[in-house]
């Protein structure tokens, strides 16, 4: 097959030029196909990007998550020793109010038991809030009630009837304690008693 081209001259062949219209549109839709995998990869890399920053986004958050349980995992453990801590105290205040001498070996080993105690609770991060003079901050003080005074500014812790504690930033119990009411004027006073007996 091949030996009957071989006879062939450059005259007996006859060159026809390409079609410039067939090919400038064969040329024009590969150029848009090549444009619409080139969106089609931005898309995908731009979606492969979005996923990563998620995914390290997600790992960042569930470190810091691990880091918070670890740091407040033994929360109800202190809690549960915060009541001995509260036995311990009034047992030290009702000996040194007793001002009994022969109990006093008793009342310094009970302080001896109660400083070690809340130096290990400190060591782990449970420590106790001063409240006393203190502007009263719901989210730290339990008002269990209200005492009409003109010593305190209105709204003031005015009695602590059991400490507050904090493990680490965290209100572990809030301070029980009285607030600071300012009496009222004696004219509202006479005025509320007229309504009442009316």
């Amino acid at each position: 097959m091949t030996d009957e081209f071989n006879d062939l001259t450059e005259d007996d062949v006859e060159l026809v030029p390409p079609d410039k219209g067939a090919a400038s549109g064969e040329i024009e839709k590969l150029s848009q196909a090549l444009e619409q995998k080139a969106k089609e990869a931005a898309e995908a890399h731009d979606r492969y990007l979005r996923t990563y920053a998620d995914f390290d986004n997600y790992r960042k958050r569930m470190q810091r998550d691990l880091a918070d349980f670890r740091k407040y995992a033994n929360e109800q453990m202190a809690r549960e020793l915060l009541s001995v801590v509260d036995h311990l105290s009034l047992a030290v205040k009702h000996a040194g109010e007793a001002g009994d001498t022969g109990g006093e070996g008793l009342r310094q080993g009970v302080e001896l038991v109660y400083k070690q105690l809340r130096d290990v609770l400190e060591k782990f991060g449970i420590t106790s809030f001063s409240a006393q003079g203190e502007p009263f901050d719901p989210a730290k003080h339990d008002a269990v009630m209200q005492e009409v005074t003109d010593a305190a500014p209105e709204n003031t812790v005015v009695q602590v009837f059991q400490e507050g504690y904090l493990y680490h930033d965290k209100v572990l119990r809030h301070a029980k304690v009285s607030v600071a009411k300012k009496p009222q004027p004696a004219a509202a006073a006479e005025t509320t008693e007229q309504t009442e007996q009316a």
